[in-house]
């Protein structure tokens, strides 16, 4: 198969709903019909997700509640339990892999869109001097060529090979950022932070394996951009706003006064408000199909 989607799902009514608006955008922009998903989800919400035969299950129980060191730190859940042997697996079967969170959206646009390298989204963790410095020292410490590279997002798109090795290598280097950095210090963001140690990780397992093969920027488009859905815009990541389009506004109601005929879906931010709200067989009708 060509592109698989790769997610993590934990067992949260949040995080389910938002599965479902990344689910009805691989469908409405026509992804979904060259490729598959690999949820990788928490057993008590697998009988939930859709049935559809276009999506690979695989029950896994956190991380963070199987390994002691990681108990009430729930992020390391979308880094280690997408790391798993039996995940990688189910990633060998696909050319091409997109890593991402589910709150989420594609785009027509990634219908044909295949990068030769990795292309990750954009991070929000490294704004301050003193922690791009100490990610530069700790790489140099850990034996990685220092690119310059910061700020790489939570998503990743390419050839599956390296991105199984990346998330190798991100998972390794959460437990030694956890070891080395964060085993009695919690800090405080936007300084060194144990909050955002997995986004640190992201960086560093970058540097690690790819860091000549990496496009910087190309996911994780912001849902509140008013411009219009072009064709550089592959991927939306609904970040934590109060400009539409906010999740946090839709979820309180905010937008309910929008009729979906009256949603602009030719920009960013109405693309994602009308795939929230829209129901699974409105979208589903008016779905983009491939050429034939």
């Amino acid at each position: 198969m060509d592109l698989g989607i790769l997610v993590y799902i934990d067992n949260s009514e949040q995080m389910l709903e938002e599965f479902g608006w990344l689910y009805k955008s691989l469908i409405y922009s026509g992804v979904l019909e060259t490729g598959g998903i690999i949820a990788v989800c928490h057993p008590g919400i697998e009988e939930r997700l859709p049935a559809d035969s276009r999506i690979e299950i695989i029950s896994s129980v956190p991380y963070a509640e199987r390994d002691a060191q990681w108990n009430g730190y729930g992020y390391i859940n979308s880094v280690a339990n997408l790391a798993e042997p039996a995940v990688n697996e189910a990633c060998s079967r696909f050319e091409y892999i997109l890593k991402t969170d589910c709150d989420t959206f594609v785009t027509p646009a990634l219908r044909h869109f295949r990068p030769s390298g990795l292309c990750t989204g954009f991070g929000a963790y490294a704004y301050d001097a003193s922690v791009r410095a100490r990610l530069s020292d700790i790489s140099a410490r850990w034996g990685y060529p220092h690119t310059g590279l910061h700020n790489v997002g939570a998503s990743l798109l390419g050839p599956s090979e390296y991105l199984r090795n990346y998330l190798t290598a991100q998972t390794d280097a959460c437990n030694r950022l956890l070891d080395e950095e964060f085993r009695e210090f919690q800090g405080e963001w936007p300084g060194w932070c144990k909050q955002v140690l997995t986004m640190y990780a992201g960086e560093l397992a970058l540097r690690s394996t790819y860091p000549q093969a990496c496009s910087l920027g190309l996911l994780d488009h912001f849902s509140f951009a008013d411009r219009k859905l072009g064709s550089d815009v592959l991927h939306i990541h609904a970040w934590h706003t109060d400009t539409y389009w906010s999740k946090h506004r839709y979820r309180n109601g905010e937008y309910d006064h929008m009729a979906l005929e009256e949603i602009d879906t030719r920009k960013i931010s109405g693309y994602c408000h009308w795939l929230a709200a829209a129901p699974l067989e409105e979208v589903t009708r008016r779905a983009l199909r491939p050429a034939s």
